[in-house]
């Protein structure tokens, strides 16, 4: 590899604070890749709200001026206007406005961005096959360009745990609380709930943001602001995942509560197309509560005790060492 010995840089704006999706990313390709080269990550050094997204990436443009012996790996437009020997794409703007109905103004700026930063990328990794089949349809790029690189989990922090059975089912949603998440349809299930004794809904939030919708509820109970270890912790609390999202690139929480031995029901965005093979994930037909209840019930029967097969059989396709082990081959070929 000729950038054996120097360095690496990675853009991520948001930096690598294992937080959201993409800065977990970050975090873990800082620690698999600095076991073999040197590492610096270029991120923002303070905040200026709404204009981040561009105002950032073009003060990176003039840093990575000073960094061409570096291999630069950045986040699809967190580097726009650079040549980067590697753009991550974690799901497309264009598609999730179009998949999500969700349309907004800076959307078409967003997706600009995104089209030039795999124009100019020397290689792209999609972390699914949806991702790459967006960059190939919505942004006309040559799929000989693209590598599929799905996202993982660390199966050192999120592993089953002994846990008391609870003659409640008891059902998982974690992730923001917005439309994109499938809010209006978690706020539906959530408000069935209140008619049975048999259901327990617990969510797990980033953020307080539109908790006082589910407040009221006795049926939900509101976990916001977990650290790794208590989210390890609210997995195993469950008995299945439920997630209605809209849009996904490739979802961690999926991989997370599958590691913790949850079985998962949810939208073909919960659930992509590369572990729909799986007997202990569910593909959502319908958003009617009185049709996922007794689905849910089934499931939990299924698989009450069979957190360690649904936990080993993830790791083994999904689990640490094995994206470790492509990452390398991705990075040396180059």
């Amino acid at each position: 590899m000729k950038y054996t010995n120097k360095q690496i840089t990675i853009v991520s704006i948001n930096g690598d604070d294992n937080s959201g999706g993409v800065e977990r990313v970050v975090f873990y390709l800082n620690k698999i890749l600095s076991e073999k080269y040197k590492v610096k990550i270029l991120k923002r050094k303070f905040n200026l709200g709404a204009i981040n997204k561009l105002f950032f990436p073009i003060l990176f443009y003039f840093s990575l001026l000073f960094k061409k012996n570096n291999l630069i790996i950045s986040n699809s437009s967190d580097s726009f206007l650079s040549n980067v020997d590697i753009s991550i794409h974690h799901g497309t703007t264009t598609g999730f406005s179009q998949k999500a109905g969700i349309k907004l103004k800076k959307f078409a700026l967003l997706s600009w961005m995104e089209k030039i930063s795999a124009q100019k990328a020397k290689k792209i990794v999609a972390v699914s096959q949806n991702c790459k089949e967006e960059l190939q349809y919505y942004y006309g790029i040559d799929q000989k360009k693209i590598i599929v690189l799905n996202n993982f989990v660390d199966e050192s922090l999120f592993y089953p745990q002994f846990k008391k059975r609870s003659e409640k089912t008891i059902i998982l949603f974690s992730g923001r609380l917005e439309e994109r998440k499938g809010l209006s349809n978690l706020l539906e299930f959530a408000k069935e709930l209140e008619n049975s004794n048999e259901y327990q809904l617990k969510i797990a939030c980033n953020s307080n943001k539109n908790i006082k919708m589910f407040s009221n509820l006795k049926n939900t109970q509101l976990f916001p602001g977990l650290d790794i270890i208590g989210m390890r912790n609210f997995y195993n609390s469950g008995d299945i995942l439920y997630f209605p999202t809209k849009y996904e690139g490739f979802s961690m929480a999926t991989l997370e509560a599958l590691a913790c031995g949850v079985p998962i029901i949810g939208t073909d965005f919960a659930i992509p197309k590369e572990i729909r093979h799986y007997d202990f994930v569910y593909l959502q037909t319908s958003t009617d509560p009185k049709i996922l209840l007794p689905i849910m019930t089934n499931f939990k029967n299924k698989f009450a005790y069979k957190s360690d097969y649904i936990h080993n059989t993830i790791i083994k396709d999904f689990g640490y060492n094995q994206y470790k082990e492509k990452l390398f081959n991705i990075i040396e070929v180059l």
